[in-house]
């Protein structure tokens, strides 16, 4: 199996002055609360499927811009009279659902052709023959110049009177509209083809809900090439996507869909077998393991609202929703499905925080175990925030054992000299620091406890 070799870096941003950690396959990040450890692993997640949805955002982006070019005939319509054009009524709803269905891929490129443009010139031709004759009509000169200051549209009461110049006039406002069309295919294919840095950071930052300024010194380096390169933005061959795990908790009603971190990963939860490794003996085996932990299977079905949901079906066939299972059940339900339906393999990148908070400690080895058979025999890159001496120990003893310790790094989050902000030190194989940084914890209990009980 090749492994394709990564170098993350960010500096000066945040609780963050130095981090350069390497992704290679296992990578445990530990630290204190504060030193940034959910900062390092969110934006490694922006950089990852930032690059590789690039394309498609773009796309969307470009087709978000024409569908409020629609919207804005319909608003103008609702201020027409009915009788221009009986059919009108939801002619432009249509043709905006209609635009929100293109996908990318199936528009774009064929024979240059683009069937964005050429459906926006039917929808623009109809809006423009309906305003003509209800310019023509006998509106009053009051309803209709309302619908006029809306579409940036000046005309005087005598010059609505003259035929003549109504047809200039709309026939100019359809140039226009076809110009400004075309502008926006244009300046898509243009920030496509240019790829620069700033455009990249400005789609990613919209695309994520990124409210920070984004980071100055940032790169992600693979086999030795850097991602941004002299105001560009490059490629990656060896990670399709990211997944990030900051709670078991995402997937539950009660969630904020806004996150786009929860709302990313209940989609793919729900969705049906991708490209990957399903079939491989390698996945069979782990599936199976954490079929036996759980005591059961996790499946998607149908709820009252015909809207797909997770269920957990326990062996003697208990069936609930998974949201209502245990936390500690959906910490190794996520990765049951993920492998399932192919969302984890080789290509991908798992991020978790804290995978310990809410697992028992046997549990907690049992996790450990899976994320390094993970990465042994599916290839799956994870890197790990953890402030859990279970969680640390284990991953490096039995990554010690399945003789992966040569691509399993730790990282400590040293304080600098200010105090405020940190380096993140590579420890290496050794967790000899991390676990005394762990110790200041029992040094706490015997200076605030009482001895002897």
């Amino acid at each position: 199996m090749i492994m394709n070799r990564y170098l993350y870096s960010l500096r000066n941003y945040h609780a963050i002055r130095n981090a350069e950690i390497a992704v290679d396959g296992l990578t445990v990040l530990a630290g204190i609360n504060g030193c940034g450890k959910s900062t390092l692993s969110k934006w490694l997640y922006y950089l990852v499927n930032g690059v590789n949805g690039l394309e498609r955002y773009l796309y969307q982006e470009y087709l978000n811009d024409i569908q409020e070019l629609v919207r804005g005939f319909d608003m103008a319509r609702r201020g027409m009279d009915r009788d221009v054009d009986a059919g009108s009524l939801t002619y432009f709803r249509q043709a905006q659902v209609r635009i929100r269905r293109f996908r990318y891929g199936e528009t774009e490129g064929t024979e240059g052709r683009d069937e964005v443009l050429e459906l926006f010139t039917q929808v623009l031709t109809r809006f423009c023959e309906m305003l003509k004759a209800y310019l023509k009509g006998p509106s009053s000169f009051v309803r209709k110049e309302r619908v006029l200051n809306y579409l940036a549209i000046w005309l005087t009461e005598e010059e609505l009177t003259d035929e003549d110049h109504i047809e200039r006039i709309v026939d100019d406002f359809y140039h226009g509209s076809m110009q400004e069309a075309r502008d926006l295919r244009n300046r898509y294919r243009q920030t496509l083809e240019n790829r620069t840095s700033e455009s990249f950071f400005s789609l990613v930052s919209h695309r994520f809900g990124i409210r920070d300024k984004r980071p100055d010194d940032i790169q992600l380096e693979e086999d030795g090439v850097g991602l941004f390169h002299e105001g560009t933005v490059g490629s990656l061959y060896g990670l399709e996507r990211a997944i990030y795990v900051d709670t078991p908790m995402a997937v539950s009603e009660e969630n904020d869909s806004e996150n786009p971190f929860w709302s990313d990963l209940q989609d793919i939860l729900l969705r049906e077998s991708d490209d990957g490794q399903t079939g491989s003996d390698a996945v069979r085996k782990i599936t199976l393991r954490i079929r036996k932990l759980l005591g059961g299977d996790v499946r998607v079905e149908d709820n009252d609202f015909d809207q797909k949901e997770l269920h957990y079906v326990r062996q003697d066939g208990l069936n609930i929703r998974l949201e209502d299972t245990a936390t500690g059940f959906k910490s190794f339900s996520y990765i049951l499905r993920l492998l399932d339906n192919g969302y984890i393999n080789s290509r991908t990148l798992l991020l978790i925080d804290e995978p310990e908070a809410h697992l028992h400690p046997q549990w907690i080895v049992e996790f450990a175990h899976i994320l390094v058979l993970l990465n042994k025999n599916v290839g799956v890159k994870v890197m790990v925030a953890s402030h859990n001496p279970d969680m640390v120990a284990a991953i490096q003893s039995i990554a010690c054992k399945e003789e992966l310790l040569d691509r399993t790094r730790f990282y400590l989050a040293m304080p600098s000299d200010n105090g405020l902000t940190y380096d993140y030190k590579d420890l290496g194989q050794n967790i000899e620091e991390i676990f005394k940084s762990f110790n200041m914890a029992y040094r706490k209990i015997e200076q605030y406890g009482k001895p002897g009980l």
